[in-house]
């Protein structure tokens, strides 16, 4: 599972301001091991069970063996900068060699219709002597939900076995949350291991991945000599179904004021499983899956191996990843880990016939064809380069004979195609050139917009490119689950939160099968699309005035609105267009249509946006009385809409495709007064 590195991809530009500690063992660390106790090192982790049976919890404290201060992983064998910069300690790489479970009430669990609440500190110290000084609970942190306490038992039988870790006097420690009434965690049911790997959770066990990160710490750069800086308490988070769907969750902040809303879905249970059982085509045992796979629940001594477990729906890159190798539960039962084994049923089918077809040099009912082909020159040279440099070529990734070039097979391919990276899988371990980034390719804008292709109307259900992003992010009444939770490998966008604890120091609440628990009980709207100045224009929305009306929702390329504007500090927007994506032309025009919190409406309309490398709208500078080009932009005057004279008129328009990367935008006024 790779989603976790995603979240800490930080935008370090914006954060150039904040001064450098590299180098400087002497720094004061945010959270340094000095004996005094700091509210803002601790956060809460809440999570309740609006379910109708027991649930289970276990917050995972990840290795880190990643690029610190003078310690890069190619070099030294890697560090953790998060704990250097809360420790103030560049001197030691602070390595973290294994992963640690906290099991909260591993013997009980999270009774129905109650919570459990945790302190969860940055750091804790083990004793001296032990294979790891400090365990890291804050960065790349991970909690699984089970509802079968087999499943729970699958690693805690077997560490239950050895000695639970020592910490050092006075170490903060993961702890029940004495003040929060009512919390049903027991002290003496949190118990912390350090993780053998037959103990790992495995595929083989069904549970719902959730990941968070409860700071942000600038990227290491220059060969390891600087970056570290640590930023803010921030907390990064998202629901992961990049591997399963298995357990309705909506998570939300800690945080006074509780302005911001959950994401995921508070979904019931029952519900849910409805959804995933009509989605595979399954039934409510769940077996015999006639759409789409589902992971076993194999039978052992007469007995299914998770009582009570689900429907487990595995994700497009899991259902490859299987049929490119299978993979089998260990004895006794040694099953497939997913039905049906063989003869992948028909949305799988319809998956491989489409990329088959909007490869081929002439591709038929493939209105994304080019966008196909884009994707799979890319994997076919990253496939290329890995033959070449891999002298061990395991069975299942060498290429098919006869292919020219060579190719794997097409479950093969499409594994690394659906998982967005390069084929690295070799032993020993080979570096492999990065796949493109958006600095030199669309690719990946590509990538990301032919996923939500199911949202194009014209399109017939063996058109889409990924069926399991429309269910994890479709509308109900469509078979989906609306849900804003991680539904492919570059899925953050839509599924990706960070924000801070406000007045408090933070923390996260986990609600799993409604929405009991949460003070928000507002699904949060998606973030507006992003602007990618070397293949879009924007649409820049003015800051509204100071106690003025906000905006509210926007259609992009719609006469109406369609969409809540998901609230940012000052009010204002940038609206990312993609020409290629959006298709604007003198035949297709682009209106944006917006209302503010007074219900009033506004719009302008794109008269035409070229594709690059040609550029967007010509050459334009504004002039007396001439801020915009109507060759490019309109102000219509419609019924029911702000006057053109009170809005519209007044945009300015930049088209400048000189500069590197060429500028285009449409600047607005805010919301009128």
């Amino acid at each position: 599972m790779t989603t976790i590195f995603r979240m800490m991809r930080l935008a370090t530009v914006l954060f150039a301001v904040v001064a450098f500690f590299a180098g400087n063992a002497n720094a004061q660390g945010a959270c340094p091991d000095d004996g005094k106790v700091r509210a803002a090192c601790t956060k809460e982790l809440r999570i309740w069970n609006n379910t109708d049976s027991t649930i289970y919890a276990v917050l995972q404290g990840s290795k880190q063996l990643t690029d610190a201060l003078n310690c890069t992983l190619a070099d030294k064998g890697g560090g953790d900068v998060w704990l250097q910069a809360a420790l103030g300690d560049t001197k030691d790489c602070h390595r973290v060699n294994n992963t640690y479970f906290a099991y909260i009430n591993p013997r009980v669990g999270i009774p129905p219709n109650s919570f459990v609440s945790v302190n969860v500190p940055w750091w804790s110290k083990r004793k001296p002597g032990a294979p790891d000084l400090y365990i890291d609970w804050w960065r790349g942190a991970r909690v699984f939900i089970f509802d079968d306490q087999n499943a729970l038992n699958d690693s805690y039988r077997i560490l239950k076995k050895t000695p639970q870790v020592e910490m050092a006097t006075n170490s903060p420690v993961v702890a029940c949350n004495r003040k929060a009434e009512g919390n049903t965690c027991r002290p003496g049911q949190l118990e912390i291991y350090q993780v053998t790997q037959e103990a790992e959770i495995a595929a083989t066990t069904p549970f719902q991945l959730n990941e968070f990160t409860f700071a942000d710490v600038t990227a290491v750069t220059d060969n390891g000599t600087a970056g570290g800086a640590f930023v803010d308490f921030n907390q990064n988070y998202n629901v992961s179904n990049v591997d399963q769907a298995y357990l309705p969750v909506a998570i939300q902040p800690v945080r006074e004021p509780a302005d911001i809303g959950y994401m995921g879905t508070t979904m019931s249970v029952k519900k849910f499983r409805q959804q995933l059982a009509a989605f595979t085509g399954a039934d409510i045992n769940p077996k015999k899956p006639t759409k789409w796979p589902i992971y076993n629940n194999p039978t052992v001594r007469g007995q299914p191996l998770y009582p009570k477990a689900g429907i487990r729906v595995p994700s497009t890159q899991t259902v490859l990843d299987f049929y490119m190798n299978p993979g089998f539960f260990p004895p006794p039962s040694g099953a497939p880990l997913l039905i049906p084994a063989n003869n992948p049923p028909p949305l799988i089918d319809n998956l491989l016939n489409q990329w088959t077809n909007c490869t081929a040099a002439d591709p038929r009912g493939c209105p994304d064809a080019k966008i196909y082909q884009e994707i799979n020159q890319a994997f076919a040279d990253s496939y290329a380069v890995y033959l070449k440099r891999c002298k061990n070529v395991p069975d299942f990734l060498k290429p098919v004979a006869g292919t020219n070039p060579p190719a794997p097979t097409l479950f093969a391919f499409l594994r690394f195609v659906y998982g967005w990276v390069p084929f690295n899988t070799c032993d020993p371990a080979v570096t492999v050139p990065d796949l493109p980034t958006i600095n030199q390719s669309r690719a990946p804008i590509d990538y990301i917009n032919v996923q939500y292709n199911y949202l194009d109307h014209s399109l017939v259900a063996k058109q889409w490119f990924n069926a399991y992003a429309q269910l994890i992010h479709g509308d109900v009444a469509a078979g989906g689950l609306a849900a804003n939770a991680y539904a492919f490998s570059i899925d953050d966008h839509s599924s990706f939160q960070s924000n801070n604890g406000g007045s408090t120091p933070g923390g996260l609440i986990l609600a799993v099968g409604g929405d009991n628990g949460l003070p928000n009980k507002t699904q949060i709207p998606p973030p507006v699309p992003p602007v990618y100045r070397k293949f879009g224009f924007s649409v820049s929305l003015g800051a509204p005035s100071a106690g003025g009306a906000q905006w509210e929702r926007y259609g992009i390329c719609n006469d109406s609105v369609t969409t809540l504007f998901p609230g940012s500090a000052d009010g204002a927007y940038a609206i990312g267009l993609d020409p290629a994506f959006e298709k604007i032309s003198a035949d297709n025009p682009c209106p944006i249509t917006l209302t503010d919190t007074k219900k009033r409406k506004y719009q302008l309309v794109v008269l035409k946006a070229k594709v690059p490398p040609d550029p967007i709208w010509p050459d334009f500078k504004a002039s007396a009385g001439r801020n915009f080009d109507p060759k490019v932009v309109k102000c219509p005057a419609l019924d029911g809409f702000v006057p053109p004279d009170q809005w519209c008129n007044f945009l300015n328009e930049t088209a400048d495709p000189t500069q590197k990367p060429p500028v285009y935008d449409i600047g607005t006024r805010g919301p009128l007064n």
